[in-house]
């Protein structure tokens, strides 16, 4: 006993053998719609990383501004900024860099 396809499935599938085009046109139809909705989703976390970034750099200047040490708080955003982890010792390293700097 064979199994059989529906009649309009077996056109659908007939009408695909014989016009290839018609799938690849189909399946770049829906990969250009998957990009698209990627890409609008790409923005939407840019925008969110971009405040996340902001409310970063307000929570470290808070918390230097409440270290022991006169910590500056502009070195710690611009350690952030670079992408290093804004540990103790990076940022009196950094701040040491600073004062010898502007002895010289």
């Amino acid at each position: 006993m064979a199994f059989e396809l529906p009649a309009n499935l077996q056109h659908v599938i007939d009408t695909f053998r014989a016009q290839p085009e018609l799938g690849i046109g189909a399946l770049a139809v829906v990969l250009a719609l998957l990009c698209i909705a990627l890409l609008a989703r790409v923005e939407r976390l840019k925008d969110r990383l971009h405040v996340a970034q902001a409310a970063a750099e307000d929570a470290a200047k808070a918390a230097a501004l409440a270290a022991p040490g006169g910590i500056d708080p502009d070195v710690v955003a611009a350690i952030l900024r670079k992408g290093e982890r804004p540990t103790l010792d990076t940022v009196y390293a950094t701040m040491q860099g600073r004062t010898g700097s502007r002895a010289r």
